[in-house]
């Protein structure tokens, strides 16, 4: 990269800083003095060049900016990396209304390129920020925040996602359907992060809510699934089917294919949980007709992935290897790292079974490259986990 190119990456990142310090009440020469103690010193001039795109700050210096402004680490350095692919988004904007952002986005989130889609929303936040603060641009300002933190949360970034839920939710100009979107990200990125009583209060509050109101049909559906995904996973599948066959309903009816796609996966994952393995690959085979009509990729990769599981439990080896292998071929270019982890584990697993020395090698280093991705509750990555820590191959 050249220092060109350097500079004019770091600027957008520089103002957000100036923003922070400003926020602070911080002069440059109170921050010069206050990092007086750390290993690397900003003095103000750096700090200057800094916060206008003329110099990049090191690990070291975001450290010490961290501790100044009192942010995580993690939350700048994620800042910073997020500026950085933002240069080099390929989608132009240029001249684009919001209505059509919005039509870019909804393609980026059905294809499952939740990166592009959460540049583009961030991108379109800060320049209504420099907007004439009008009722239609903060309007769609809180609109893209929410997709923001819809990103996030797929992106399997929860501690960022929770933080920018908190903070939109905290907008007492949110109207009720979109203070329950933020609310919703709140509530999984909660249940993700281990934190379940909070989770399971901000869910009752948000039925709550929904309770008086009158129409919000499409919040009424997502509300209702995410009490199914999150009754799923702490191993209440009845409970979760018929929150899921409540969403399919809503969905079908007003209709919006690609969540009642989504919703029929999710409730083909439950019927796996039961036992119910011929119920969950009709509804998989339906929804994965839909999901290569529609080109809703990251949904034809999880609905080959659980038909892999399925095919594998039932001792059908030759189809559980093609399944995992035809998701992988979606998942791999698009880095769903828990999507090729659980197909490479039971592609390990077959090739054990078919005495494939090389296949269960390559598989495995697979595994322990991305296990680190991989959110604790993954069954096929907790067992990978046992088998680590039991010394075996």
């Amino acid at each position: 990269m050249s220092q060109q190119e350097s500079v004019g990456d770091a600027k957008r990142f520089g103002t957000y800083l100036r923003k922070v310090r400003e926020g602070k009440r911080l002069s440059l020469d109170a921050v010069e003095e206050m990092s007086a103690g750390y290993s690397e010193r900003l003095t103000k001039s750096h700090l200057s060049r800094i916060e206008n795109g003329l110099a990049e700050p090191s690990v070291r210096k975001l450290f010490a900016l961290s501790q100044i402004y009192a942010m995580p680490l993690t939350s700048l350095a994620e800042r910073f990396e997020l500026d950085l692919q933002r240069e080099q988004l390929q989608i132009d904007l240029e001249g684009k209304s919001p209505e059509e952002i919005t039509e870019i986005v909804a393609k980026l989130n059905e294809v499952g390129r939740y990166t592009e889609a959460l540049l583009v929303c961030s991108a379109v936040v800060e320049d209504l920020l420099g907007a004439d603060r009008d009722a239609e641009s903060e309007r769609w300002r809180r609109y893209f925040r929410i997709g923001v933190c819809n990103a996030l949360l797929h992106l399997g970034r929860h501690d960022a996602a929770k933080a920018a839920a908190e903070e939109l939710i905290s907008d007492t100009a949110l109207s009720l359907e979109q203070r329950l979107k933020a609310l919703a990200v709140f509530i999984i990125s909660c249940h993700r992060l281990g934190r379940l009583t909070v989770a399971a209060m901000g869910l009752e509050q948000a039925e709550k809510e929904l309770r008086s109101a009158a129409g919000l049909e499409r919040t009424k559906a997502e509300i209702a699934a995410l009490r199914g995904n999150i009754a799923c996973a702490t191993g209440r599948e009845d409970e979760a089917l018929g929150s899921y066959a409540t969403a399919l309903e809503i969905y079908d009816g007003i209709p919006i294919p690609f969540e009642a796609c989504k919703v029929r996966i999710n409730m083909a994952s439950a019927m796996i949980g039961k036992g119910q393995n011929d119920a969950a690959r009709r509804q998989l085979e339906a929804a994965l007709l839909v999901a290569e009509a529609s080109g809703y990729d990251r949904l034809r990769a999880l609905a080959m992935s659980h038909l892999a599981l399925i095919a594998y439990r039932r001792g059908d080896l030759g189809a559980a290897q093609t399944w995992a292998i035809r998701s992988n071929t979606i998942a791999r270019p698009r880095e769903f790292a828990t999507l090729v982890f659980r197909n490479c584990y039971y592609l390990m697993k077959v090739a054990r079974a078919g005495g494939d020395d090389a296949g269960v090698k390559a598989n495995e280093r697979t595994l322990r490259s991305l296990l680190s991705k991989i959110d604790r509750g993954l069954p096929e990555a907790d067992e990978f986990r046992a088998t680590l820590a039991g010394g075996e191959s």
